[in-house]
């Protein structure tokens, strides 16, 4: 039986604003985003038997034809016009309800995994458009590396990846679904945007500093949850340039120059419990790691 094992990284937010909402009821973003070197392991076997099976190393996340993964697979085949039985091994990094995009992760390492099973029928871009449809992440986690990502996550403007930094991420034991967050947000009276321009300048530069002090996510503002802030607040007082939450959280994560202060700031925020990562930015979205 055939074998496809892609390694597929989640991302972070270095901005995450609201432009506003959509007849359709989706919110317009524009989102500076970088995918980081926590990756979660995806295999593709082969199988005689009809069906997709899907089984993951973390048991909290559901295994039905709910979880992203299957969903991903079905697109595939509905777009190729043919399908097989797969079995489908997920090897768990990234954290659940994180703002990291684990989920879509899983989902764009299936897609990579396929097309290569499939004597590669879909371009990038193609792929891309089957993503979508699944969830707005899944077009940046399928390009990764770095990205200016605007509309509902379908418009990407591919950046220079980070040559420099290091990340340090923490995410609490309490998680945040996604619509909860959005909900929240909609309630909000007044909002902090982010200069996302001015982010994107000092990205561009690599001046790390500059765009520490620019971080910010609209959607921070809508989770109460005192570990974000309590989190934000160590890892700037241990050497972070600057902290926030990415994505609908609660995953947060501090900017470092260096991998030794990042590695002081892990060692000071491993004893408060929860999952902490000294990780960083990469330049590559899901790789094939085997195709036999």
């Amino acid at each position: 039986m055939a074998t496809a094992v892609v390694s597929a990284p989640g991302k972070v937010n270095l901005t995450l604003d609201i432009l506003g909402r959509r007849p359709d009821g989706y919110h317009e973003m524009e989102m500076l985003m970088h995918a980081v070197g926590l990756e979660n392991t995806v295999c593709i076997i082969e199988r005689q038997e009809s069906g997709i099976r899907l089984s993951c190393s973390n048991p909290a996340v559901p295994t039905g034809e709910k979880n992203l993964a299957c969903q991903a697979a079905k697109a595939f085949f509905g777009a190729l016009g043919r399908e097989w039985g797969i079995e489908i091994q997920v090897e768990k990094r990234v954290p659940m309800e994180a703002g990291m995009a684990g989920g879509s992760a899983d989902a764009a390492g299936v897609l990579v995994g396929l097309n290569a099973l499939a004597g590669r029928p879909f371009s990038a871009e193609e792929l891309c458009q089957i993503g979508l449809r699944l969830g707005a992440d899944l077009p940046f986690c399928l390009l990764g590396g770095a990205g200016l990502v605007r509309g509902i996550g379908e418009k990407i403007t591919p950046l220079p990846p980070l040559k420099k930094g290091w990340l340090v991420i923490v995410k609490p034991e309490r998680g945040m679904k996604t619509g909860s967050c959005f909900a929240a947000y909609d309630a909000l009276k007044t909002v902090r945007h982010p200069k996302t321009d001015q982010a994107l300048q000092a990205f561009c530069r690599e001046d790390l500093p500059a765009l520490g002090a620019l971080l910010e996510n609209v959607l921070e503002q809508a989770v109460f949850l005192p570990e974000v802030q309590d989190l934000r607040r160590q890892m700037c007082q241990n050497g972070a340039l600057g902290s926030r939450m990415t994505g609908s959280g609660t995953a947060v994560f501090g900017l470092f120059a260096a991998k030794k202060p990042a590695l002081r700031c892990a060692r000071q925020l491993y004893q408060r419990g929860g999952s902490v990562f000294v990780v960083r930015p990469v330049a590559y979205g899901p790789r094939l790691l085997r195709l036999e």
